[in-house]
């Protein structure tokens, strides 16, 4: 069976749920050995980048409960009181 990129963004969000955190480099590095060189391309910036189809599926996949970091460059779960009380149904 060969490994899709909807795989890997599964995959993706199950690391970062456990893991409440995690940076794009250790993410990138932990694609290519788990997964192959295949999934990974050098972006603009120079630096090694999950390919984009991947992240396709990825934001598919998490649907919104994973956030991205910029200035850390990281994935992370929003465990903020703020962010658990805005993502509940208002009640009448």
């Amino acid at each position: 069976m060969s490994t899709t990129a909807s795989d890997i963004a599964t995959w993706m969000v199950d690391i970062i749920n456990t893991e409440r955190k995690v940076g794009q480099a250790d993410m990138v590095d932990a694609i290519e050995s788990k997964f192959g060189s295949e999934w990974i391309y050098v972006g603009d910036s120079g630096h090694p980048s999950v390919d984009r189809a991947v992240l396709k599926e990825f934001r598919k996949a998490h649907r919104g409960a994973v956030k991205w970091h910029r200035d850390d460059l990281a994935w992370y779960i929003d465990d903020s009181p703020e962010a658990e009380s805005a993502e509940l149904p208002a009640t009448e």
